[in-house]
């Protein structure tokens, strides 16, 4: 009888760690760096765009996401705001982010008690698929994976079908800092 309560705690405790893992894992990160590949795709599955880069987040609410192909471009989120620096055209924009529109990139630095607020959310292996409660939001689904050989994977689904897909090889042994979020001088 023993043996069988053990078996049975031990179940327990594999599926509670399976379900909490994906979020768990990105709640445990102040911050994280490396390389992105991140793909446009029509609603019927084509690809619109592709581009790559490196990136950087780091919480509360910061960005760094340099694209070096096709264009080069740098977008740096901090402070409430918005700065895009694109290389090719020799044109910097800055711009207040609206507190109403959070990008999927805000979600990945969520607390679970704000995504738990924010989303429905359900767990399939390695996977949480988050639904907004909110039938206006901009992204009608999302989907963060992680695998631990092939690294994070988000998947931003918004209300015309079209879908962000994006795979983020992390550098765990850089950790981003606040320099990583300053916008560097342009010639421009």
């Amino acid at each position: 009888m023993l043996l069988l309560r053990l078996g049975c705690l031990l179940l327990v405790i594999v599926a509670l760690t399976a379900r909490a893992d994906v979020l768990d894992l990105l709640a445990e990160r102040q911050g994280m760096a490396g390389r992105f590949t991140q793909e446009i795709l029509s609603s019927e599955g084509e690809m619109l765009e592709r581009s790559a880069g490196g990136f950087a987040l780091l919480r509360p609410r910061y960005l760094r996401w340099e694209i070096e192909s096709p264009d080069r471009q740098l977008l740096i989120a901090s402070d409430g705001r918005l700065t895009q620096v694109d290389w090719d055209l020799e044109v910097v924009v800055e711009r207040p982010i609206p507190q109403d529109q959070r990008s999927p990139f805000d979600w990945l630095l969520a607390s679970r008690a704000e995504l738990e607020a924010a989303f429905l959310i359900e767990m399939q292996e390695q996977t949480a698929i988050l639904t907004p409660y909110d039938a206006g939001a901009l992204y009608q689904r999302l989907e963060i994976t992680y695998e631990p050989a092939a690294g994070w994977q988000l998947k931003a689904a918004d209300r015309g079908g079209q879908v962000l897909s994006i795979d983020l090889s992390e550098d765990r042994e850089r950790l981003p800092t606040a320099a990583d979020f300053v916008v560097p001088d342009t010639p421009f």
